[in-house]
Parts: C-alpha cells; structure tokens; sequence
C-alpha cells in the first residue's frame, strides 16, 4: 500500500491530483489510518487507469510511469501472480485427478459388493437378524 504523497511523488504529479482521482474510487480500494490515507494494490492500478491519459510522459512511446518504481512493483507483483495462478491451476489438476481415481475405486468397490450379495440390503438383513436373536 502507498500514500496518496508516495503516489503522486512515483508518478511526478500533484498530491492534489492523485487526490482527486482517489475521492473518485470505492472505499474499498483506500484505507485511513488517522489523517493519512493509504491505497491498496487495486487502488494503484485504478489510479493508474484514471490517470493514464493525464500522466506526463518522460519519453515518447512508452507507457505512462514505465520508467518509475510503481511501474516496476505492479510489474513484479503481476509476475508473481501469475506463477501463483499458474502453480494453483496444476494443484487444481492433481486434485481432480485423485479425486477421479478415488471415486472410480469407490465405485468398482460398490459394485464388488452388489454382487457379492454384500450390498446394503444383505447388510440390512443380517442387522435384522442380529436385532432378533437379541429379542
């Protein structure tokens, strides 16, 4: 998280600027702590997104802010993401492959068992056999 200062200092604008592109964000995207606030992850990149067209330009054809330290961040930040997905995608694959090897024995077991006779009627039956020899 930045301040609105941190902000408008990386992307060499006004406080003021950078202050009123966040008074346009949901409360979500901003937290205060006493009389400073602070923008979240999400809040930066909609920042980035309202300014994009106003942002001053170091050298023409590149992106507004590429040669700033915010840039390079969302840049890192976007990369580790993106492992992080893709490392939870393969996790997701493992486990719906387990998952279909667990219900296919379950299922060859289940059917072992209507055939043997030891489904869940002969398992009901013996139980009431059990219950009247008991009686």
């Amino acid at each position: 998280m930045k301040t609105i200062k941190q902000v408008a200092d990386e992307l060499g604008v006004s406080k003021d600027k950078v202050k009123y592109q966040v008074g346009k964000l949901p409360d979500i995207h901003r937290v205060k702590v006493g009389n400073i606030t602070y923008l979240t992850d999400d809040g930066l990149l909609r920042i980035l997104e309202l300014m994009a067209g106003s942002l001053p330009r170091n050298s023409p054809g590149k992106l507004p802010g590429e040669e700033n330290e915010l840039y390079k961040i969302l840049k890192d930040e976007l990369a580790a993401k993106n492992a992080l997905i893709a490392e939870q995608q393969q996790t997701i694959r493992e486990l719906t492959d387990s998952l279909k090897a667990a219900q296919a024995l379950h299922a060859g077991t289940i059917q072992k068992q209507l055939s043997d006779g030891r489904g869940f009627l002969s398992w009901f039956r013996s139980k009431k056999k059990e219950e009247e020899q008991h009686n």
